[in-house]
């Protein structure tokens, strides 16, 4: 039976989130969730500072819980089967959960510098989540061993390099972060991540557009595959350079608007203190 589109609600995170979010971060998850009823791929594109790492861990933890209650609904189903008490009753309920629960884990891809920081909040927030660290020399080249993480988190540079087998796992969710790093279509890291298999794509980034709304292309390209046509034709109508056509603009953003979640911190955080920035050498 096809979704109907009734509005985007705010959710709460889930029981095993560890922490309370905001307003618009559950305005945020329901948006996530919203994206995922329909089949689309979305950008979560909040201003730095506004936890775009929380919002999506909470979506993964909900994701886990899922998965965790089809496990035991298949292994209860089972054993009632076998002392003939079950004979069908609540497989309905049971077949709607397990079609949405995700099949394997899912996918964080991350500049280098972010590992840290995204296994510390993983840790902080949702402490239940797997979370495997598929970034060192030493890395298991078998894909066979994702299926006992909840989240895989990777670099961009081990994308790159793992992309060969990388594209032979199908993940729940395939989520880029700072997902400006793939703004040049004909870069190894965006060919690597139109490579992946997922059954849903998010993209973080606080800067998606840099130089001029080609780069959309690529974005989208990950997102929504085909979505937005082919890149030649995407340049022909003037997007994909600095000065691109006002009207074409105007139709470019009313198209991807439901796709790109956007808040800055004086519309939804003003009591936050200013960013700082600090030079280190």
């Amino acid at each position: 039976m096809l979704a109907r589109f009734g509005g985007v609600r705010p959710l709460d995170a889930p029981d095993g989130f560890s922490g309370r979010l905001r307003a618009y971060q559950r305005d945020g998850l329901g948006w996530m969730e919203f994206l995922r009823t329909f089949g689309f791929g979305g950008c979560l594109a909040d201003d730095m500072g506004l936890g775009k790492t929380v919002q999506v861990l909470a979506l993964l933890e909900h994701r886990r819980q899922l998965r965790q209650a089809a496990a035991i609904s298949s292994n209860g189903k089972g054993a009632a089967n076998h002392d003939g008490s079950g004979n069908g009753n609540g497989d309905g309920n049971r077949s709607a959960r397990a079609h949405d629960a995700p099949a394997g884990p899912s996918l964080v891809v991350v500049p280098r510098s972010l590992v840290f920081n995204w296994k510390q909040e993983a840790a902080r927030f949702t402490p239940t989540l797997k979370v495997l660290d598929h970034t060192s020399a030493a890395r298991q080249k078998d894909p066979k061993h994702f299926q006992d993480y909840d989240v895989v988190l990777t670099t961009y540079g081990t994308l790159r390099r793992d992309a060969g087998y990388f594209k032979d796992v199908t993940f729940d969710y395939a989520i880029l972060d700072e997902a400006q790093a793939i703004k040049n279509a004909a870069s190894e890291s965006a060919k690597a991540s139109r490579l992946l298999k997922a059954e849903h794509r998010l993209a973080l980034s606080g800067t998606p557009v840099q130089n001029h709304l080609g780069e959309l292309w690529s974005l989208f390209e990950f997102l929504n595959p085909g979505m937005m046509g082919a890149a030649s034709a995407f340049k022909e109508i003037g997007i994909g350079s600095v000065d691109s056509d006002p009207q074409a603009r105007t139709v470019l953003a009313k198209a991807l608007r439901p796709f790109i979640l956007r808040r800055t911190k004086e519309q939804v955080a003003p009591e936050l203190p200013d960013k700082t920035e600090q030079t280190l050498y």
